[in-house]
């Protein structure tokens, strides 16, 4: 049984249609299949039909993986040990929510340059993904794996244009507090949140960390005596939306940042009001294995709670709603106001190359050269 729907884009009118074609003997599982694109409903049904003719022909099993779903279940089988698991689940949603239904049920070899083509148009210009290159790169890469496999015998994704955004003029604006925002915010958390919170975001203010970092830490990676915080691991999201402790994604991320004597009091004061908190309730939190923050049952904080957290605060202060990240952004915005080199600032933020600092704070930098030359034009006077 097949359904039909007429969508629209910018570029007119056009038809999907899914379709369930029967029981998969080899998995015991529903074989359905789904594809959009097409200028008119009977152009859909058209390739129905012809897949229902096939089926009838040849069957649904497949004794050899040539069609593109299988040759990707065969792919991921490798690929998936080399790869960390939330690096795995990312590919894997861009596989199931645009590149399988279009490509997922034809014979590799069947699909011609001219449809990887029209997919590329529709990433770029229809959907606006910013990240459509990824999308054609990961089509390639799977073909380059079936010709290696000798299940295709060419790479359509070659002969393609590449196609080109054209250049965004507008300057990429990052979001941060002022000096003043920034004491209202964290003096409201003070105020009226819990300790737990307001440690956490006085601890994002005066490191700079990711909120996978802040989230990740445990008590060994702050060191009271030299007054460190040491960033080794980081908070993300697995298979199945599990939460799991993983390395920094670059050696760069990797790095100790210093403390000042504020911070390590508050972060003193927090492990008191954990252990005690916690204790009431049966649990130990003097690991050193301890995560700093946690949830009631001492489990991982969802990646989501700091963004409400935050957006509650900004709301009694009246502040711009940001995000946890904009502390970030505020942090190394605050450091090159005073004069702090960027090398300083890309270590203390582990950026992996200086220029990825230079890139993302090019604003704070313009208004320093603007500083520096009304200094020259005193001097001169």
């Amino acid at each position: 049984m097949a359904t039909y729907k007429e969508y629209k884009t910018k570029k007119g009118k056009y038809w999907a249609v899914k379709a369930y074609l029967g029981i998969d003997p080899l998995t015991n599982k529903q074989v359905n299949t789904e594809k959009r694109g097409f200028k008119s409903r009977k152009e859909a049904k058209v390739f129905i039909d012809r897949k229902a003719l096939e089926i009838e022909k040849n069957g649904i099993a497949r004794s050899k993986a040539t069609d593109f779903k299988a040759v990707y279940e065969l792919w991921l089988q490798t690929y998936q040990l080399t790869v960390k698991e939330s690096s795995l689940v990312k590919l894997k949603q861009k596989f199931n929510k645009y590149i399988l239904p279009e490509f997922g049920e034809s014979e590799m070899d069947k699909i011609k340059p001219a449809d990887v083509q029209r997919f590329a148009n529709f990433m770029c210009f229809e959907k606006e993904n910013k990240h459509y290159k990824e999308y054609i790169s990961n089509v390639s890469r799977l073909y380059e794996f079936a010709i290696r496999q000798g299940l295709a015998k060419s790479n359509p994704v070659k002969l393609i244009t590449i196609p080109k955004k054209k250049a965004d003029l507008s300057e990429k604006k990052i979001h941060f507090f002022t000096k003043d925002q920034l004491k209202c915010f964290l003096g409201d958390a003070d105020q009226n949140e819990s300790s737990k919170i307001f440690t956490f975001f006085h601890l994002a203010a005066f490191t700079g960390c990711r909120q996978g970092e802040l989230l990740g830490l445990q008590w060994d990676a702050i060191d009271f005596e030299s007054k460190t915080l040491t960033v080794r691991q980081t908070l993300t999201r697995g298979e199945n939306r599990r939460l799991y402790l993983e390395e920094p994604k670059t050696r760069k991320s990797r790095r100790v940042i210093p403390l000042d004597d504020a911070t390590v009091s508050i972060l003193k004061k927090w492990r008191r009001t954990q252990r005690a908190e916690w204790l009431q309730i049966g649990i130990n939190t003097m690991d050193a294995k301890q995560l700093l923050f946690t949830t009631i049952d001492n489990e991982p904080i969802q990646l989501s709670h700091p963004r409400l957290w935050m957006h509650r605060i900004c709301k009694r202060c009246e502040l711009p709603k940001l995000s946890p990240h904009a502390l970030r952004h505020t942090y190394a915005t605050m450091l090159i106001s005073e004069g702090i080199d960027f090398k300083t600032v890309s270590d203390l933020l582990g950026h992996s190359t200086v220029s990825m600092t230079l890139d993302t704070y090019a604003g704070v930098y313009e208004e320093k050269k603007t500083a520096a030359v009304n200094l020259l034009a005193n001097i001169m006077k």
